[in-house]
């Protein structure tokens, strides 16, 4: 059956793109402190809605056409994120050995990330604790799919999901962890959103959401728990802030902030690992030079590694299934 009543594609977006750059700034902001925490968490809940919002129309289209691979879904995952963390898991363990850390304190640090385990860890920053994130997502990205076939039947699939939101939201605020429970609702909220059907015209949404997002970062460094309430109360926006960069937006499709989210994840990967190993972390102006270098390897990871081997990859599986969609990468990068 259709996944949705009316289907439609999603297609590239390039304002989607901006807003992954928007996203990728305000955790850079936070690590460097030019904005207090827990703004970087705010920035990764604009990413985990963008997730769950490309990560769901990707699993639909290819069910609406009948070329849905879950193999393949998680063959493009491995090729779109793995190596990228693997290359840079391996020289910053190089750098930790340089500075006179142990094999087994190396390991300790690397193994977690690697494994996508890293949001299990006991807290605390470490130079490699901030690929927690990435493991709620591939933990995400491996349980969604399958879940997306059972909602797809249902109903109320809408209902469902607000109330799984809910619960996540409860699960947080009962226990503050960085597990996928806890996190979840912002990738559901994006979830929900590609439910909807076809995204409409609305001029006021990007602005409605920039003001909800300003809202949110004003206010989250005031709660007790500020990594708890302050990335849920602008889940809303980051809702908003997709939806209208689906449906394109000027400021968001402007030349340095879509280069910035085209090469988001792996800036991502390595601006911790140099404020770390520089010493720089929550360093204001003393942080600048590793910040610099985190965006040229960034660059340097995207433009020479990442999407090298996802055209390769694309171009491989035409030639063995030149029919086969589902093994294709989606329509947009995910964080």
């Amino acid at each position: 059956m259709d996944a949705t009543r009316t289907p439609w594609r999603l297609g590239h977006r390039p304002a989607l793109d901006g807003l992954r750059g928007l996203a990728v700034a305000l955790v850079i902001a936070d690590h460097t402190a030019y904005l207090p925490e827990p703004d970087g968490g705010i920035g990764v809940v604009v990413f985990f809605v963008l997730s769950g919002f490309l990560i769901t129309r990707v699993i639909v289209e290819a069910r609406d056409a009948g070329t849905w691979s879950m193999p393949g879904f998680v063959a493009n995952r491995f090729v779109r994120l793995f190596p990228a963390l693997w290359v840079m898991v391996v020289v910053v363990s190089i750098g930790l050995a340089v500075q006179g850390f142990t094999r087994g304190q190396i390991v300790g640090r690397a193994l977690p990330a690697l494994t996508y385990v890293e949001n299990m860890q006991p807290p605390g920053f470490r130079v490699f604790s901030h690929t927690w994130s990435l493991g709620v997502e591939e933990q995400f990205y491996l349980l969604w799919p399958l879940a997306v076939p059972w909602l797809l039947n249902r109903r109320l699939q809408r209902t469902i999901l607000v109330l799984a939101i809910a619960a996540s939201c409860a699960a947080m605020i009962l226990t503050g962890r960085d597990w996928l429970p806890m996190h979840a609702y912002a990738l559901l909220a994006g979830c929900l959103l590609a439910l909807v059907g076809p995204l409409v015209h609305r001029w006021w949404l990007v602005p409605a959401g920039t003001a909800a997002l300003v809202a949110a970062l004003y206010l989250a460094p005031g709660f007790d728990r500020i990594y708890v309430y302050g990335p849920m109360i602008a889940t809303p926006a980051a809702v908003l802030l997709v939806a209208g960069a689906a449906d394109g937006n000027r400021v968001l499709e402007l030349r340095p902030l879509r280069f910035l989210g085209r090469i988001s994840y792996a800036v991502y990967l390595w601006h911790v690992p140099m404020l770390v190993l520089t010493h720089s972390l929550y360093g204001r102006a003393s942080a600048i030079p590793a910040i610099v270098l985190a965006l040229v390897l960034g660059t340097a990871s995207t433009l020479l590694l990442e999407e090298p081997l996802r055209r390769a990859w694309r171009q491989r599986q035409r030639a063995r299934r030149p029919h086969d969609a589902g093994l294709a990468p989606g329509p947009a990068r995910t964080t």
